[in-house]
């Protein structure tokens, strides 16, 4: 069944984007303030990287940057891997398991349409639930 679901039925179209300069003050406020725990950065419309709650505390607190002085592309991860809309909810959840990640922006023509996470896949897709376990141990 797994097979037939795409990302589009599942992904949350909901995504906060901001440019490769915006500042890591901006973009740690809009997380808080919007309750998520990821950002997409762009460059022209592409995306170049995603900033989760975990490389604003690896990358900049821990080291102790300024966030008002930090850019975007200085805390983000990349290369980003994406998959498009039209792929299966099967196939994203292999390209998750192979590169170790909870969180898979989908795009449509090249650019951000939304994003797909392992939560989502666990509770719409029980027979992927296994695979999300296993992502969810190795990934921590």
């Amino acid at each position: 069944m797994a097979s037939k679901i795409l990302v589009k039925d599942l992904m949350s179209v909901n995504v906060y984007v901001f440019e490769n300069e915006s500042s890591a003050q901006e973009i740690v406020s809009t997380m808080s303030k919007c309750d998520v725990d990821f950002v997409i950065v762009v460059q022209s419309g592409k995306p170049t990287g995603i900033i989760t709650e975990r490389d604003v505390v690896v990358r900049m607190v821990e080291q102790g940057l300024d966030p008002k002085v930090v850019i975007a592309r200085a805390i983000y991860t990349n290369p980003l891997v994406t998959i498009e809309e039209s792929a299966t909810v099967e196939e994203a959840a292999k390209l998750m398991e192979e590169w170790k990640i909870k969180h898979l922006p989908v795009t449509r023509n090249g650019k951000i349409a939304g994003m797909l996470t392992y939560l989502d896949i666990t509770f719409n897709v029980s027979e992927l639930i296994p695979a999300m376990k296993e992502l969810y141990r190795s990934s921590k």
